[in-house]
């Protein structure tokens, strides 16, 4: 089968979206590949048209093409190595234990608290701490400027981003004129003797630290206590799991957090049917065109796998739309013919996200101390809280009420 420029013309968005949706089409598009994809910048990414020249293009990791990401990314894996990342778990281990104290006492009156609030500010104090070894202080006070703009729709989030630049900058420059400091990222780039980066370069990399391990974060812990408040067997069963594993708070660790089967199946069916970035990361054919999933694509196409659709089409997984952390444990049968390659919340291949081992240690200290200390009941008004949701690029959450016991 093949399809033509001509019948592309006029319908590339949804021919982007739903034409590759699984395992196959992510490593064929966005993983170890010759000849190389290229970044879209057509606007339906991202990044718009005016990163269409390359000078302003590849000053950004994000955006960057494949030799300055190389750069780029090299610069920073330092600060997200193995080594790095026990390093920083003190930082993990102290904001979840102020989201607990601080939702204990929000919650003494028992009224509903919004869920998506609190990791929010959780989320930001964490990644704040960890770039540039500075609370935030958005736990102690949640009119921090820095949330005003990070909340910003991405509707008009245009309207945010030069403040988001004065305040990365401010941020850098401030971190820059410490002469001392505890680790943080900005420690390991500045020792990294391979990382030759000018300060707008640090300014540029703050930027996409905050924006993506704030955001992302808070939008998987609220995916997670909504599925699982929103399903009681298995609220139960990864509670049991918890309190199964520990006698006491202090015995939750990276490392003793990471041996919860349950909890790790949790994560990952979250990030299958609520991934926090749901849309497609488009890239170009190059050449005279590739075969993908089966179809000859012509070349200057734009292709991608909508992570969202991915998520959910009934070619990858049984009963797609249905929240079913089972499908991840190797001892299910039942789902062991599910694509589970087809689920990449942190993309894959060379450019895949460099914070992803990070994330995931946040999210599991975050979800076991939330529940050995809590019950969450959802309120009514928010059953339906992802139905609710719209998506322009990311999720625009709605508040996740509930009851906190």
């Amino acid at each position: 089968m093949s399809i033509s420029k001509d019948d592309l013309r006029g319908a590339s968005e949804s021919y982007m979206q739903s034409m590759g949706q699984s395992s196959a089409a992510w490593k064929k598009i966005y993983g170890q590949r010759s000849p190389d994809f290229s970044k879209c910048f057509d606007g339906r990414g991202i990044a718009g048209p005016s990163v269409n020249n390359p000078a302003i293009r590849n000053k950004g990791i994000v955006t960057a093409d494949t030799e300055p990401h190389a750069r780029l990314r090299k610069a920073v894996l330092p600060a997200f190595s193995e080594c790095a990342l026990r390093e920083q778990e003190e930082i993990l281990q102290l904001y979840a234990d102020k989201l607990v104290h601080q939702l204990r006492s929000s919650s003494k009156t028992g009224a509903p608290q919004d869920l998506v609030k609190w990791f929010s500010l959780a989320a930001f104090d964490i990644v704040s701490d960890l770039a540039f070894g500075q609370a935030a202080g958005c736990l102690d006070d949640a009119s921090q400027p820095w949330l005003q703009v990070i909340g910003t729709r991405a509707k008009g989030i245009k309207m945010a981003l030069r403040k988001h630049g004065e305040l990365a900058a401010a941020k850098v420059k401030r971190r820059l004129q410490q002469s001392e400091s505890k680790k943080d990222f900005m420690s390991y780039i500045l020792e990294n003797p391979q990382a030759d980066l000018t300060n707008a370069d640090l300014v540029r990399m703050a930027s996409a630290f905050i924006v993506a391990g704030s955001g992302t974060a808070a939008t998987a812990l609220s995916g997670i206590a909504h599925f699982l408040c929103s399903n009681a067997d298995k609220y139960a069963k990864l509670v049991h799991e918890i309190w199964s594993a520990f006698t006491k708070e202090e015995d939750i660790t990276m490392t003793s957090a990471g041996e919860l089967r349950y909890l790790k199946a949790v994560i990952e069916e979250t990030l299958r049917i609520y991934p926090p970035s749901p849309s497609a990361l488009p890239w170009f054919v190059p050449g005279a065109g590739e075969e993908i999933n089966g179809l000859w694509v012509p070349g200057g196409t734009a292709v991608g796998v909508h992570q969202l659709s991915a998520g959910h089409s009934p070619v990858n997984w049984k009963r797609a739309d249905e929240f079913i952390p089972e499908r991840w444990l190797d001892s299910s049968l039942e789902y062991r013919a599910d694509d589970r390659a087809a689920s990449q919340p942190f993309s894959c291949g060379p450019r895949n996200c460099v914070g992803k081992s990070m994330a995931y240690a946040e999210l599991r200290i975050v979800v076991t101390k939330l529940l050995w200390n809590f019950d969450l009941e959802l309120v009514d008004r928010s059953e339906e809280w992802v139905n609710k949701q719209k998506i322009y690029l990311i999720w625009q959450k709605e508040p996740l009420m509930s009851i906190v016991y």
